[in-house]
């Protein structure tokens, strides 16, 4: 049974159906293992076979593996003196990790990272090389644009653990899986007699999406990190188009309506309110690069911007736009008022059509 979870309320897709994202399905080296049905990610749990590539590379960590926790290897990992990550060591498979997760490992140990390539040509469940090429490659640029000596570096070491290692987990694996088979005898022995509840109290919490906020643990240990290091991030930055795991934006403020859909849908907060509703700010350390605002915007007047400034990244909340909110003289309802026209577009659109309408009568 694949060991895979899908938590459907961190997805980006969940966020605006119609989402660009598939970032999952483009890495799963098995074919349609991970497919989209009613715009929404599925699984096919009897072709998983649990390499983890889908959980380093989802930007909100909504894919996780049991039995594997990247928080929780994170924080074992930066507690030891080993410095090399291996899918016969450490990891289901290398592709697991994400290159916010290397970059910290390197600052956080102050020495190079190794990334064991040495199983990947003869892997049996899916040559992920290229995927983790990719993520030592962005690592090493974020590295060299902070000015860090240190390196994720790609060796095929090809380990293998003792074989007395291996003999003591195969009996651990084998009284796990008895133990769990014995439970489950006991539990329907014993069901008949176990009350049911009411299944009213057993609904799953349906999750507010636009107050509830996704922030993935792996952008935590990245901006933790960065603070925690002695870097001077003056005139340090990053290239937008470099990077897949966060961005710069502008918005075009003549465009823009603040019909508030950007900031309302933004999966992980990085766009937020400001000055009760009349400007636009944004967060780059809590962006994702999902795209959704851009795909979302009525107007398309939101854009990228060319660089990321560090500063910026790791301590700045920027205003994107600021509006001055007036009533329209027609209609009377509220509009960002742009210093020309006092009639919102609305009532303006409806005029034009009512003067294309004439013309036609004519």
């Amino acid at each position: 049974m694949a060991r895979l979870n899908f938590d459907i309320y961190s997805c980006v897709r969940t966020y605006y159906r119609f989402s660009s994202c598939q970032k999952c399905i483009d890495v799963c080296p098995v074919e349609d293992v991970l497919y989209i049905e009613n715009d929404k990610i599925k699984i096919n749990e009897e072709k998983c076979i649990s390499c983890g590539a889908c959980v380093g590379v989802c930007p909100t960590e909504a894919f996780s593996l049991k039995g594997f926790d990247l928080k929780e290897f994170h924080q074992k990992f930066i507690e030891t003196e080993e410095h090399l990550i291996s899918c016969k060591l450490n990891v289901p498979c290398v592709s697991a990790v994400d290159s916010q997760y290397l970059v910290a490992f390197v600052l956080e140990k102050n020495s190079d990272i190794i990334l064991d390539i040495g199983h990947c040509s003869s892997c049996q469940i899916g040559n992920l090389k290229e995927r983790i090429e990719n993520i030592a490659k962005e690592a090493n640029y974020v590295l060299e644009q902070l000015g860090v000596e240190n390196r994720v570096k790609l060796e095929e070491i090809a380990y293998e653990k003792p074989e007395e290692e291996k003999k003591i987990e195969s009996r651990r694996s084998f009284l796990k899986r008895f133990t769990k088979q014995t439970a489950g005898l006991a539990f329907w022995a014993l069901a008949p007699n176990i009350p049911i509840e009411n299944e009213e109290n057993n609904e799953e919490e349906v999750k507010n999406l636009v107050e509830e906020k996704v922030v993935p643990y792996k952008r935590i240990a990245f901006i933790n990190a960065l603070k925690n290091s002695d870097i001077d991030f003056k005139d340090k930055y990053l290239e937008v188009d470099k990077i897949s795991f966060t961005s710069e934006k502008w918005i075009d403020n003549k465009k823009c309506t603040n019909c508030y859909i950007c900031y309302h849908m933004c999966p992980t907060g990085a766009l937020k309110e400001g000055n009760n509703k009349l400007s636009i700010l944004f967060e780059p350390a809590l962006c994702v690069k999902c795209r959704i605002c851009h795909e979302m915007c009525p107007e398309d007047c939101l854009h990228l911007a060319d660089k990321l400034e560090f500063d910026t990244f790791v301590n700045k909340v920027e205003v994107l736009a600021e509006h001055v909110m007036i009533p329209c003289e027609e209609c009377m309802t509220p509009f960002s008022y742009k210093g020309d026209s006092t009639i919102c577009p609305r009532c303006r659109k409806l005029e034009d059509e009512i003067k294309d309408l004439l013309k036609i009568g004519d």
